[in-house]
């Protein structure tokens, strides 16, 4: 299955780039980023993004030579540990049971516009 590296890059802009603006560092307790990720659940479930989003965020962790680093928003500089440590934390808050799982289908990291990610997600009957 494909999933829209843009949409991946937005959701998690939500919780990073949204930090950053009153915050100049990564905080040791991830457990403050809690609301700003349970802003993202609210905005990816609205959009229909949600199943995708967690799919994407697990190929993220286990997907051969992905540069985590490149989804933190670009405003502040964040290492592939750093974006490790946040895509984690919220995979365990929004779906806890199968945070750390692997996906269970193959995903395929693609960069589409908008409007051909949205026909393309809305031509699956897709809740993992």
């Amino acid at each position: 299955m494909k999933v829209c590296t843009a949409m991946l890059r937005y959701h998690l802009g939500q919780v990073t780039l949204t930090y950053f603006v009153d915050h100049d560092e990564v905080p040791e307790d991830l457990g403050e980023l809690d609301s700003y990720i349970e802003t993202m659940r609210y905005g990816a479930q609205a959009s229909g993004d949600l199943p995708w989003l967690l799919m994407g965020l697990r190929h993220l962790l286990h997907g051969p030579r992905v540069d985590l680093s490149a989804y933190g928003g670009g405003v502040f500089p964040l290492s592939d540990d750093d974006m490790r440590g946040i895509i984690l934390r919220v995979l365990i808050r929004l779906d806890d049971r199968r945070a750390f799982s692997a996906p269970e289908v193959p995903v395929q990291l693609e960069s589409m516009g908008g409007d051909l990610w949205r026909s393309y997600r809305d031509s699956w009957n897709f809740s993992p």
